[in-house]
């Protein structure tokens, strides 16, 4: 292949690995196959079709990745590794029983690690625990994907006990080097199943002695760990040992600072976090406006979300939304809470609705009342929700709407929503054995 041919194929195979939409990622590989023709080295053609193969999955499109399908078996690419691998991540993703068609026909020499841990995954998601289990068993030579794949198959699916036992026969019985990434995971189902703090503890300890450096994951679950067990301390700690802070290291801190009502703290280091010119994302700008929101900062509130909108080009979703009524709602700028309401972009939840009704009972405005009330009524009240109906009750008992009082009072009956006194909203479960998982 001359020089300049060379060129040309680099420029679009770098194009293609960029490209986000099908029609482009197609586009470019038919020129770069119409530039190169038969002359393409192996190297560059397995490279192109994997490439295209990203934007393929993401449009969700069955035709169109079985459309290509047939070209890679024409043009004999799915005898390497990466093209194979590339195109059953995307049946996986699109449809699991192709997906393990697929795999039936891979040659045993094109089955390297990287086809298996694809399998493995898809069968992780779309199978029994049971099937991914046998299948990981059978994998020759597993390296740290498989391992951490079989372990968040076995979190994911709500077993602890056996999560945590995997992990310790991965630390004692192989040779395999534990990463960052699986003791976040490991960490995170601890977090999450509220596991004893000197437990959690452990796994820190484990990565302080193995060297392992607090980065992306592994970071952030620690930061994200010690705030919920209400030790910030630590958490700093932790956040002022990554060597390379990111997005979701500064949002873990922020949201641990809000949810212990460190609200100033919060605000303060969200505004730090952008002078340093680090984007935001949908998460932290939650967590900052649910600071706004405890600690009654309306301007900055507001400040902060049409940052959110017109800086950093993010679209609100039902949270931020719900934290700017709320926020309105508190200081009693009721207009300014039903403003944001009427020009939401997504469909107001009972949340919404409670707390701008709440505000009206208690700063007395029947006006803005009235308006919201129909609209709450005609969603789908559920048990937990059912102090909705109480709360319209009032209002039209201080609005002298005594008929409708007793429509509402009836409405309560037909769903059947009045709400259990004297019952706990804590469910209690039976714990599990965890005395032989201990990390040490």
């Amino acid at each position: 292949m001359s020089h300049t041919l060379y060129l040309a194929a680099g420029d679009i195979l770098r194009a293609l690995r960029g490209a986000a939409c099908p029609s482009s990622a197609l586009h470019l590989y038919s020129l770069f196959r119409l530039r190169l023709g038969p002359s393409v080295p192996p190297d560059f053609a397995w490279s192109a079709a994997a490439f295209a193969l990203k934007p393929l999955a993401a449009a969700s499109s069955l035709p169109l990745l079985s459309h290509f399908h047939g070209h890679l078996l024409r043009s004999n690419l799915l005898a390497y590794p990466h093209v194979a691998s590339s195109l059953l991540r995307a049946y996986s993703l699109l449809s699991p029983p192709a997906a393990h068609q697929l795999f039936d026909q891979i040659p045993p020499a094109t089955c390297n690690i990287y086809v298996l841990n694809v399998m493995l995954a898809s069968l992780c998601r779309s199978s029994d625990l049971g099937s991914a289990r046998a299948f990981f068993d059978d994998i020759p030579d597993k390296d740290i994907v498989s391992w951490s794949t079989m372990l968040t198959c076995y979190f994911s699916r709500g077993h602890l006990a056996d999560g945590l036992a995997f992990f310790r026969s991965v630390t004692f019985t192989t040779d395999i080097g534990v990463d960052g990434v699986m003791l976040a995971t490991t960490l995170t189902a601890c977090t999450s199943a509220g596991l004893p703090l000197p437990f959690c503890r452990a796994i820190h300890g484990y990565a302080v002695r193995g060297a392992i450096p607090p980065s992306m994951h592994l970071g952030t679950a620690l930061i994200d760990f010690y705030s919920k067990a209400g030790r910030l301390d630590y958490a700093a700690r932790v956040f002022a040992l990554v060597p390379h802070r990111n997005v979701m290291h500064w949002t873990a801190m922020i949201c641990g600072l809000a949810s212990h009502l460190r609200n100033n703290e919060a605000v303060q280091m969200f505004e730090k976090m952008c002078q340093r010119r680090l984007q935001p994302n949908e998460m932290t700008f939650t967590a900052v406006l649910s600071a706004c929101v405890n600690a009654g900062l309306v301007e900055k509130g507001r400040e902060f979300f049409k940052l959110m909108v017109n800086r950093y080009c993010l679209e609100p979703n039902i949270h931020h939304y719900g934290c700017m009524v709320d926020l309105y709602a508190k200081a009693g700028l009721l207009e300014d809470a039903y403003e944001v309401i009427k020009t939401m972009k997504v469909e107001p939840n009972v949340i919404i609705w409670t707390s701008l009704l709440a505000a009206c009972k208690k700063f007395k405005n029947f006006e803005i009342a009235i308006q919201g009330i129909e609209k709450a009524l005609a969603l789908d009240i559920s048990d937990e929700n059912a102090g909705l109906y109480m709360l319209i009750s009032d209002l039209y008992a201080m609005g002298g709407r005594w008929d409708d009082v007793l429509k509402v009072r009836r409405l309560m009956d037909e769903h059947n929503v009045w709400k259990k006194r004297g019952l706990s909203s804590i469910q209690v479960h039976e714990p599990q054995d965890l005395s032989s998982v201990v990390v040490r």
